[in-house]
């Protein structure tokens, strides 16, 4: 059985402290510490968490396997597609950088 790969961004990772997001984000990370998924994030993900979450957010975050990537020209250019051609607001740069990461890396979901 294929485990299928999930780009998790920040706002999932601090939705495990947050009451709104609790409920789904502690069962995503239950499955992901059953290793039915696998968890994947960026270095985008990183530095966004290391400008002010909280420790317990990046903990929480260290408790499962999950595995990194770091950030390449491609992945800045498909941003910059997305942005420049209105499929993203500009207002939403760093959401059009995870959703590039998630797709040149091939995830099969991001959760956001």
């Amino acid at each position: 059985m294929k485990i299928l790969k999930i780009y998790v961004e920040n706002s999932v990772i601090g939705g495990y402290f947050d009451e709104e997001f609790e409920s789904p984000t502690k069962l995503l990370f239950d499955e992901f510490h059953k290793e039915n998924y696998k968890p994947v994030i960026s270095a985008h993900v990183m530095a966004e968490l290391e400008q002010g979450a909280p420790d317990d957010v990046i903990n929480n975050l260290n408790t499962i396997d999950y595995e990194i990537y770091q950030i390449n020209d491609e992945m800045y250019n498909l941003a910059q597609k997305y942005l420049d051609d209105n499929i993203i607001s500009e207002n939403y740069r760093g959401d059009a950088l995870h959703i590039a990461i998630a797709t040149v890396i091939g995830v099969d979901v991001l959760v956001s």
